[in-house]
């Protein structure tokens, strides 16, 4: 909404007579500039107390590297191997799927994390000499040592080091096997990262020619965040490892293959009414054999599959099906289990399951609730007992695919749904984010990836909220201010509690919504974005984690009518303009942006061709070019189009930052199937601007099309006749939630001041008799800075009390750039 006229000559005149009393020496006091309208007696809704939670998934080294305790990266070997029938590129170091999806790899001989220690020392990776089937390779390591050129051997460098506290106990295991029937001593020792120093008590073993399992305990004997895991040898021998595993003996309440301490108790601390697991593109894949089954998941370690994942490295699946379960009940977490959908990820070339072949993958779905339900007596029973849980978890939910959707995504879901709720019909069977089959799932998932603009407009998204009476019930699985440059700070948390203050007031409107990614180890991965940052020694909460714990903690019982009286500021974006189709084929010519037919253009996607102001788009592709000056806001782009093949749309974007997937954010028109559309897209969010207008698409047939892009308004065009015009939702100075705590007898009034400035805001509270004095914990400060190892309290909640007149109205000033909880005791 744009300001009135009235509200600019307000301002004018506000500013004159400040200026007036700034000059002759006086400091007036600030006016009141908002209200907050609470009705408290009036109609109430319940509180939604499963509302928040969080998703764990196998990125940026959030699990292995991460919230798993193993310190060995690469334990296994397996790190490397390539997936089923698809194809390494030595010119280009590339992995190629069977689909033709290309993604960086490593060297097939390479072995990640792990190094040798002087020129006499060897090591290779062996597919002949296994200790099981599961193992596909061990580590042949060939020492030539002497009393004259010293020791020889390899070491294990972990994640970027492997962090040491002095006193504590680390617990090795590995397989050895040798090839002399001399005997001839391996000394096995934690030292620094030169491997000049030993850091703690040191293990002699001597290999045998069978493969045998070992078991050793160290003692640190300094504190030291980069030692590594030195098998060496002061004479030349031959012998095989695997399976090479270390574990502080201290791990998260004492648990066999267990967690990080600090980091599961970070996630714990947030009290999640649930844990949705284990991802995400994890969960999706690339091709055959690169995501989790649950089975290949439990158990012995050395029997655990590895396999590359979608997000560029290997992963144990140390932290399995299992251990995800037994987690979220240690912490009282609701599980939320997703698994793949027989579509492997469709923004990497999916490769679709035969339709003929579900039976086992829809199999494998009632097997994993079966281990997670099934009485003790039972076999899944018995089967979860042998891993030390005899009692059942009370799985309640499961998810097919993360980011699926289409047709052929949708035979198959029915699949999955049918059968589960034949067996288990209070099992809720969760759908991805997709329209054509919202009236048949359970709940519908949908992600939530934006900018800091998108979330602080939105947050009015679910006000007047009917959606859940004409379509099933929406899960946010995924949600987070993490693809923008200003997440981590608490500009990036502000805008996540807008949008999320604006859930807490529509009950109704979502069932669940979970902050993704929970982690991300910066050390290995320095643009890693989450809500817990860590590396191998600390970790540090984001201003995002204090924003969700401050809302998590502060939830009431019902929820209350509350009106604000603010003024709004006009949003206005920035971006270039592009053309974007698939499968059909489009002409254009006499493209202008400004009138101009000069303008920078970059081709993203697909074929494009040039010839005497024509521009083609090759036909059955992805199609996709952008045109203009990205940092540019006001602007006209123009074109004549027809189409010549296919049946589809058109999208004409404007204001367009030229990412795709989650990070993208653009202003769409589309045209060319029975109506025309305006929206905004952020991430995977489709905001709709205004109604569809029907039009009547001609292929063969020239239109001119114009997009007029002017403040926070959209104007769109056809054949020179305005088809749809809207403004971009405003940005809001307060947004606020208030809810009543019926056990503590208090109003908790949680409000987000958007701007740089305080706001002085007078509280009027209808229908109830409240105290004068308020507890208050607010998150404030520079808004363009976050949390890091150096500075872990650059911005945390602070609490504190303040009193309120009893003569006249309760006013308070909100900092800027808060978020305020204030309770209030009421009669």
């Amino acid at each position: 909404m744009n300001l009135s006229n009235h509200s600019i000559k307000s301002g004018f005149w506000f500013l004159g007579v400040f200026m007036f009393f700034l000059l002759s020496g006086c400091r007036p006091e600030m006016p009141v500039t908002s209200s907050i309208t609470i009705d408290a007696d009036g109609l109430t809704f319940p509180v939604n107390k499963n509302l928040y939670g969080v998703s764990i998934e196998e990125l940026n080294h959030a699990v292995d590297g991460g919230i798993y305790a193993e310190l060995i990266q690469n334990r296994s070997f397996e790190d490397g191997v390539l997936p089923l029938h698809s194809a390494y590129d030595y010119k280009e170091n590339v992995l190629v799927t069977p689909n033709g999806y290309v993604m960086p790899f490593v060297k097939p001989d390479s072995v990640i994390g792990w190094r040798t220690l002087t020129p006499g020392s060897k090591m290779y990776l062996d597919t002949r000499e296994l200790i099981n089937e599961e193992n596909r390779r061990s580590l042949l390591v060939a020492v030539t040592a002497n009393d004259s050129i010293g020791r020889g051997g390899i070491a294990a460098t972990g994640y970027k080091g492997i962090s040491l506290v002095k006193g504590e106990k680390y617990v090795l295991s590995f397989y050895l096997k040798g090839t002399s029937l001399q005997p001839k001593e391996v000394h096995v020792a934690l030292e620094d990262s030169a491997a000049k120093r030993v850091l703690s008590n040191v293990m002699k073993v001597n290999p045998t020619t069978a493969w045998r399992k070992v078991k050793f305990a160290f003692t640190a004997l300094e504190d030291v965040r980069d030692a590594v895991l030195t098998f060496t040898s002061n004479e030349s021998q031959i012998f095989w490892i695997d399976v090479v595993s270390l574990f502080p003996e201290k791990t998260w309440k004492g648990m066999p293959n267990g967690l990080r301490p600090d980091l599961a108790d970070l996630i714990a601390g947030l009290k999640p009414r649930f844990i949705r697991f284990p991802g995400g593109d994890f969960v999706e894949g690339f091709t055959g054999g690169t995501f989790p089954v649950w089975h290949e998941t439990i158990g012995d370690i050395a029997k655990r599959k590895h396999f590359w994942t979608a997000n560029g490295y290997g992963t144990t699946n140390g932290m399995g099906y299992f251990e995800y379960l037994r987690f979220c009940e240690s912490i009282g977490a609701e599980p939320i289990y997703v698994i793949n959908s027989g579509v492997t990820s469709q923004k990497r070339r999916p490769r679709f399951e035969d339709i003929t072949a579900m039976d086992k993958i829809v199999q494998d779905a009632l097997d994993a609730i079966a281990f997670a339900n099934a009485p003790r007596d039972s076999a899944m029973g018995k089967l979860r007992a042998s891993q030390g849980h005899p009692e059942p978890f009370n799985l309640r939910f499961i998810e097919i695919g993360s980011e699926n959707y289409g047709t052929e995504y949708v035979r198959r879901y029915e699949l999955f749904k049918e059968a589960i709720h034949k067996v288990y019909p209070r099992v809720t069977v969760i759908g991805n984010v997709i329209t054509d089959i919202r009236n048949r799932v359970d709940w519908v998932d949908s992600h939530y990836y934006g900018d800091e603009m998108f979330f602080i407009t939105n947050q009015s998204r679910f006000d007047g909220f009917l959606y859940a009476k004409r379509q099933p019930p929406m899960f946010i699985g995924e949600f987070g201010l993490v693809r923008d440059e200003s997440s981590g700070t608490l500009r990036s948390a502000l805008a996540e509690a807008c949008f999320l203050l604006g859930l807490e007031r529509n009950p109704d409107a979502v069932k669940r919504i979970a902050y993704a990614p929970a982690l991300a180890n910066v050390q290995m991965n320095k643009k890693a974005k989450g809500l817990i940052l860590f590396n191998n020694k600390q970790a540090v909460k984001t201003p995002s984690y204090h924003m969700l714990s401050m809302l998590g903690e502060n939830r009431g019982d019902a929820i209350l009518k509350t009106a604000v009286t603010s003024y709004e500021r006009p949003q206005v974006t920035f971006g270039a303009a592009s053309l974007y189709m698939f499968d059909n084929s489009f002409d254009f010519r006499n493209i202008r942006i400004d009138g101009n037919k000069s303008f920078k253009s970059k081709i993203v996607n697909g074929g494009w061709k040039f010839a005497d102001e024509m521009l083609v788009a090759e036909p059955n592709k992805w199609n996709y070019i952008m045109m203009g000056d990205s940092t540019e806001h006001d602007y006209t782009f123009t074109t004549y189009l027809r189409r010549t093949k296919g049946s589809g749309q058109i999208q004409i974007r404007v204001r367009d930052n030229g990412l795709q997937n989650a990070a993208a954010n653009h202003v769409c028109f589309t045209i060319g199937l029975e109506s025309c559309e305006l929206y905004r897209m952020a991430g995977f969010v489709k905001d709709k601007l205004t109604e569809d207008v029907p039009f009547s698409f001609v292929s063969n047939q020239w239109y001119k099309v114009s997009v007029t892009c002017k403040d926070d308004i959209i104007s769109c065009y056809v054949d020179d006749k305005l088809v749809q015009q809207a403004n971009l939702r405003p940005i809001p100075s307060l947004v606020v939630a208030t809810t009543r705590d019926d056990k503590n007898k208090q109003l908790i009034i949680k409000v987000v001041n958007t701007t740089r400035h305080p706001e002085k805001t007078q509280l009027n509270i209808n229908g109830i008799s409240v105290g004068l004095n308020a507890e208050i914990i607010e998150l404030a400060g520079d808004p363009e800075i976050g949390n890091n190892f150096s500075s872990p309290e650059n911005i945390i909640p602070v609490k504190k009390t303040t009193g309120f007149s009893l003569q006249g109205p309760m006013v308070y000033e909100f900092p800027p750039n808060s978020l305020t909880i204030m309770r209030l005791k009421f009669d």
